[in-house]
């Protein structure tokens, strides 16, 4: 793939892709942290006051976007829309992460969806939340598709495999030195090139067709 460029994807004169890079690993580094914390019994607050913790134990200066965080029934929540309150994690159940910290300057961003207990359509539901991911994140590398293209692929393989995308909120968007904003605040889901690396989150938000559950993956292009 020749990567295009397009002046929403600028960044700003002292920006080190290394550097955005090692703060994309740092914030994986704090999501993996804080789910091998939680339990069942756990509430949404609790981990929501367990992941500042962990914020700042592993040095985020702050956030760039309030985390998402939803247990359960709450998975199918549109992002952007306040979680039902007082949803207390199961033992068999699901939760995902979203947090958006920034380290040294340069915004991280990175989601997954982990599973407690052992219900197979749970257990599939997270497996394929990262699979539609890494097929389209394939396709883009493979073919060059624009960001547009890449949903409506991301809406056929989801489908394919039993579940339904939504793209309420949770349609990529733009990551780079804090703020990126500044450049460009649209989706990519509405991206009209190829994007080019290390620029844009690809978001997965599956739902299950009881419409029950779902399960969320994302992390850079």
């Amino acid at each position: 793939m020749v990567p295009s460029f397009d002046l929403r994807e600028a960044v700003g004169t002292k920006y080190v892709e290394a550097d955005a890079l090692l703060a994309q690993k740092k914030t994986w580094d704090v999501v993996r942290a804080v789910a091998a914390e939680l339990r069942p019994g756990n509430t949404e607050a609790e981990a929501k006051k367990l992941l500042s913790q962990k914020q700042k134990m592993f040095g985020a200066e702050k956030i760039w976007h309030p985390p998402q965080i939803r247990f359960g029934r709450n998975t199918v929540k549109s992002f952007g829309k306040p979680s039902e309150p007082d949803v207390v994690l199961q033992e068999n159940d699901l939760f995902f992460l979203d947090i958006g910290p920034v380290f040294f300057g340069y915004e991280g961003d990175a989601g997954e969806t982990f599973v407690v207990g052992d219900d197979s359509e749970r257990t599939r539901i997270a497996h394929d939340s990262k699979l539609v991911f890494d097929k389209v994140k394939a396709i883009w590398q493979e073919e060059g598709l624009t960001g547009r293209a890449l949903y409506q692929r991301a809406e056929k393989i989801a489908q394919d495999l039993g579940w339904r995308l939504s793209l309420e909120g949770a349609s990529g968007h733009r990551i780079g030195d804090f703020p990126h904003a500044i450049h460009h605040r649209g989706k990519l889901k509405t991206f009209d090139v190829a994007p080019c690396p290390n620029r844009w989150i690809l978001e997965i938000h599956l739902m299950h067709p009881s419409g029950e559950y779902g399960a969320f993956f994302e992390d850079v292009l």
